[in-house]
């Protein structure tokens, strides 16, 4: 992240993202791990599933407002950089290294040294449960 709060999108998830939605983007951030990134027809696509949810259910109620009160729509310039704004930055502890993680049709923002944790967590969980064979299926490593 620059100086301005910025990061550059790599050459090849920014050419997606351009030809998907011309750079128009919405972040987002339920938790406080990471900010999510999606292209902008990916989140309306989400918001129409979640406006499914009824709102007189207190745990729907509760995801659906965590998940669009942190919402902001940015847009990707033309230099590839994408403005990360205060609220969301402080809320996912992002500082200077930031992590891009791709998650399908998603993006995830890490702040380096907590995705860096976190992966090493994940890893010694791998390593001492194997995974069943129910989850792996025909799925080739």
């Amino acid at each position: 992240m620059d100086d301005k709060h910025r990061i550059v999108i790599p050459a090849r998830p920014r050419k997606k993202l351009m030809d998907m939605c011309e750079g128009e983007v919405v972040m987002t951030a339920r938790t406080r791990e990471h900010i999510l990134l999606y292209p902008l027809p990916e989140f309306e696509a989400l918001l129409a599933r979640l406006d499914q949810l009824p709102d007189l259910d207190q745990a729907s109620n509760d995801f659906k407002l965590s998940f669009t009160a942190n919402a902001r729509d940015e847009t990707i310039d033309r230099a590839g950089r994408l403005l990360l704004g205060a609220d969301l930055r402080e809320r996912a502890g992002l500082t200077k290294g930031v992590m891009l993680v791709g998650r399908g049709n998603r993006f995830e923002l890490w702040d380096e040294a907590r995705w860096n944790a976190e992966a090493a967590a994940r890893d010694a969980r791998e390593g001492a449960v194997p995974l069943p064979s129910e989850v792996t299926g025909s799925f080739r490593f």
